[in-house]
């Protein structure tokens, strides 16, 4: 082997480990970062040469700089942050919904009906009392806030999963353009035959923070480009992105494409569960809450109607509530003036209250679905807190197994420096000894250039 060989491999030795050390260094500085995966130097025998029929060894050779990463975890985790996501936002609105409702207290609609139906039996003992009438007034009143605040509530529940809904479509479109930048950078990079590892790093977590948003679709090219769909409809890809915005029809929340209006089926993520409440749970809740106070209405004054007033002649045909409207349960605006116009004598003598036993007869009649009205509130209440039980279990379920898969990942992907620190030895050695070869080789062609 000549003398120039020895410098020749000694200085791709040298060159190699040198690489390989700019790896490692690179793996130290970076594990404190959490979205960075550990990269590994793939070393390789040089080819080798033949000359004058013998094969010459040529040393050592970096083959490429790997990204030590899991794909089926990463999928899965992708999967997962889009069911825990909708969990844990839905879980957050239920607790919103839920509070409104003031259940159980005093203040809850289930206390203020039996007050209400219970200041009836107190006014059928004394019906001409002006007190007692105004205690019928009042409790109907404090019923009548409630019901309107707990809509008032649902209003503004709605109002601020709109805007947020409206938001989180630019938080869509702003990580959709950045997938699309990166990705063309990613082929870029690969067409001329460097790594795009870091790059790989940055749109990875991109697609893990829209993937907490959005139910997607993720499938990679050969030149290591993503193309994403939402939905089942496409998003981006290394050539183009889809800009989505906010629909808005029929009482119900809906993202679409802004060219050609693709409705996206969006059934996880924070976005699925801001329509999933907006356009489904709110609704179906409003519509219940409708049917306890609508055939409350119909009841007292199907009742109240047929009953004579304290008025001098007694009068008939007085409706106690004038309607339940917009979400407020309103009295009659003549109750309210003259609290005689509550009518509850059955033959129109003043000291008759046959129609005020009536109406507290109503707190235990099954005049809504088979059942009484507080027990259709009652089911009313406890699906809202069933659904937001269940919620709760699912953001939980759904955590531990994001957390194991997270640990997976760390233990495959994460950086260790202890395990950096044996590899920055083994290859500073070997840069070491390339070196002493080089001092090796330059002595004998000391001692060659002496001799002659």
């Amino acid at each position: 082997m000549a003398i120039s060989r020895l410098f020749d491999i000694s200085r791709r030795s040298m060159i190699t480990y040198q690489r390989a050390m700019d790896v490692t260094s690179h793996n130290i500085a970076n594990a404190g970062n959490e979205d960075y995966s550990r990269q590994r130097a793939n070393l390789s025998t040089e080819l080798t040469e033949k000359f004058a029929g013998i094969t010459w060894g040529a040393g050592i050779k970096m083959d490429d700089i790997e990204r030590i990463r899991n794909s089926l975890t990463e999928s899965q985790i992708i999967s997962n942050n889009q069911s825990y996501s909708f969990n844990e936002r839905q879980a957050v609105l239920l607790g919103g919904v839920e509070s409104t409702l003031s259940e159980p207290s005093e203040l809850g609609i289930s206390n203020l009906l039996g007050k209400f139906f219970n200041s009836w039996s107190e006014l059928s003992t004394n019906p001409t009392s002006s007190a007692l009438r105004g205690n019928v007034i009042y409790a109907a009143q404090n019923l009548a806030v409630k019901v309107k605040s707990i809509n008032d509530d649902f209003t503004t529940i709605k109002s601020n999963i709109y805007n947020e809904f409206s938001d989180k479509i630019r938080d869509v479109n702003n990580h959709l353009q950045e997938i699309q930048s990166i990705n063309r950078q990613i082929a870029e990079v690969g067409a001329i035959g460097n790594n795009a590892n870091d790059l790989l790093d940055v749109r990875d977590k991109l697609i893990n923070e829209l993937s907490n948003l959005v139910n997607i679709t993720v499938h990679y090219d050969s030149d290591n480009t993503a193309s994403i769909s939402i939905g089942g409809v496409f998003a981006v890809n290394s050539a183009s992105s889809t800009e989505f915005e906010m629909n808005h029809t029929d009482g119900n929340l809906s993202m679409v494409s802004k060219t050609g209006g693709n409705v996206v089926a969006l059934n996880s993520g924070e976005l699925g569960a801001l329509t999933n409440i907006f356009s489904n749970k709110i609704p179906e809740y409003q519509n219940k809450l409708d049917a306890v106070i609508g055939q409350l209405v119909t009841s007292v004054n199907g009742i109240h109607t047929n009953g004579f007033t304290l008025d001098d002649p007694p009068q008939t045909a007085y409706d106690f509530f004038s309607g339940y409207i917009n979400g407020e349960l309103k009295i009659a605006d003549e109750i309210l003036a003259d609290r005689n116009k509550i009518a509850v004598s059955g033959d129109g003598t003043n000291g008759n209250g046959d129609l005020a036993i009536q109406i507290f007869e109503l707190n235990d009649a099954k005049i809504l679905n088979g059942s009484t009205l507080r027990d259709e509130y009652f089911s009313f209440v406890s699906q809202i807190g069933s659904d937001k039980q269940n919620a709760d279990r699912s953001v939980e379920a759904s955590g531990i197994v994001l957390s194991q898969l997270e640990n997976q990942r760390a233990s495959f992907s994460a950086v260790s420096v202890d395990e950096e620190m044996l590899d920055v030895i083994r290859f500073q050695k070997a840069y070491s000894a390339s070196a002493k070869l080089i001092q090796m080789a330059n002595e004998m062609l000391d001692t060659l250039i002496n001799i002659v």
